[in-house]
């Protein structure tokens, strides 16, 4: 597995990433809310993750690297802005047949009524019989 920062753009068969900052700004901003307030607290010590990769990438090239497949976790809302296909209704919803949707390879997972209610939580996820097809 490899880490990358935040998703930015799709050029052909590459991604773009950005660095996360996240952190370091919250710690910025809690630290200015500090000294602009008189408050007597410690001072907090930057970040320093458990393992540090060896170089910081920017890119990555789908192709090139042979990756075909791409799970897709968007966290706690459904956020399908940089999925560009033809495959959602007029509320935005993607159209699928039990999380297949109409274009080849493009597949849904862990939306509720994929299947029955449960699907939406992944412990409410069965082992299901082998009948899916190559498209």
């Amino acid at each position: 597995m490899e880490l990358f920062g935040l998703l930015t753009e799709l050029k052909g068969s590459t991604l773009q990433f950005a660095a996360d900052a996240v952190y370091e700004r919250i710690n910025c901003s809690i630290d200015k809310h500090i000294k602009e307030h008189g408050i007597d607290a410690p001072i907090g010590t930057p970040y320093q993750p458990v393992w540090q990769p060896e170089a910081e990438r920017e890119q990555l090239d789908l192709r090139a690297t042979g990756i075909t497949s791409i799970v897709w976790c968007i966290g706690f809302s459904p956020d399908f802005r940089y999925v560009e296909a033809s495959v959602f209704d007029g509320h935005g919803q993607p159209v699928h047949q039990r999380g297949v949707s109409a274009q080849c390879g493009l597949y849904f997972l862990g939306l509720p009524w994929l299947h029955t209610w449960g699907s939406g939580r992944f412990s409410g996820m069965a082992k299901m019989p082998n009948t899916w097809q190559s498209r």
